[in-house]
């Protein structure tokens, strides 16, 4: 499969050093900022990774600041970020760099996914951006992009893959794989390209059709409706809080829940609580899981966390608030 031809990467690449954003890492492409803006924009917008972002750098400045603190100060520190197996797999990543003579990350791509939360995309991004590993890195932007130039409704993912390394532009491999991201999230974007702004116009099939967000078809999203109860117990100390498990919430805070809409009863009995009254509803949608939670509020004389103590996930947040918790 052939990839662009030099006259439209130089054309990407001119677009891409007068038109891209400003961003903290792209100054001074660093690995360890690097690699924590590649775990934190994973599912997360940009306006909202920005700010996480810098709050993981000041917390977190360097990979040893980092190991050297519990997985709970990074799981406080990524509140409001979503997708808390990101935090942990960074911790660990951390753990494991710090214990090595001397504690930097790998240079190359395999290396990098030898690691804890590193698949392909990401050790390619962070190779060829801070080390300039010649490696295509491809992700729902470029599989966005090579979707419109080939005009394909259901691109296959080794045909995007070989397009990508085809298109390449091997001499300045970082700012290739970011030009093409950039490229995707601001002017080829899913349902408003600006498409006469865009360096590629000229060999996108997609824009012949008149139809180019006909191109990718949008995937399915599968998602678990969950019915349940929330249970919020107050006491004179905080609120009754105990630790998640699992992949998505593990390590974090949270009130009692029920996913079983049938299941009030049983929660309160497990928690010795005979009196309760209904606050209102949360709705929430995370990880293809869409909450549809009652939330009860209940009494008791003794326990209890401070929930700006410990480490709470937003839908927690937003069950705490219903039932008046503010955070200071």
């Amino acid at each position: 499969m052939s990839g662009l031809s030099e006259s439209v990467q130089g054309r990407i690449l001119e677009w891409y050093d007068a038109e891209a954003r400003e961003l903290p890492w792209r100054n001074n492409p660093y690995p360890w900022p690097v690699l924590v803006s590649e775990f934190v924009l994973q599912q997360t917008q940009m306006v909202v990774g920005l700010t996480h972002w810098h709050r993981m750098m000041e917390r977190f400045p360097t990979i040893e600041s980092m190991a050297s603190c519990p997985v709970e100060d990074v799981l406080e520190a990524w509140q409001g970020c979503g997708y808390y197996a990101r935090a942990r797999n960074l911790h660990a990543l951390a753990v494991e760099i710090a214990s090595r003579n001397p504690p930097c990350l790998p240079s190359n791509p395999q290396g990098l996914q030898d690691l804890p939360g590193i698949g392909p995309y990401t050790a390619a991004a962070v190779s060829s951006i801070a080390f300039d590993y010649p490696i295509a890195a491809v992700d729902g932007n470029i599989r966005r992009i090579y979707a419109r130039t080939l005009a394909e409704e259901y691109p296959k993912d080794r045909d995007i893959q070989a397009w990508a390394d085809e298109s390449l532009y091997r001499s300045r491999p970082g700012d290739w794989n970011q030009a093409l991201m950039e490229l995707g999230a601001t002017i080829c974007t899913p349902r408003a390209p600006s498409c006469e702004r865009c360096p590629a116009e000229q060999v996108c099939l997609a824009l012949q059709t008149n139809e180019p967000t006909k191109f990718p078809a949008p995937r399915k999203r599968r998602s678990k409706k969950i019915e349940g109860h929330a249970l919020v117990i107050r006491t004179p100390s905080g609120v009754y809080l105990t630790q998640r498990n699992g992949s998505r919430l593990g390590g974090l805070w949270g009130v009692p829940i029920t996913e079983d809409p049938e299941g009030l009863r049983l929660l309160c009995e497990n928690h010795h609580v005979s009196e309760h009254r209904s606050v209102g509803r949360v709705r929430h949608a995370f990880s293809h899981r869409d909450w549809n939670l009652q939330v009860w509020v209940a009494e008791q004389s003794d326990g209890g966390v401070d929930p700006n103590s410990v480490p709470i996930s937003r839908l927690d947040e937003r069950i705490l608030e219903a039932a008046g918790w503010i955070r200071a």
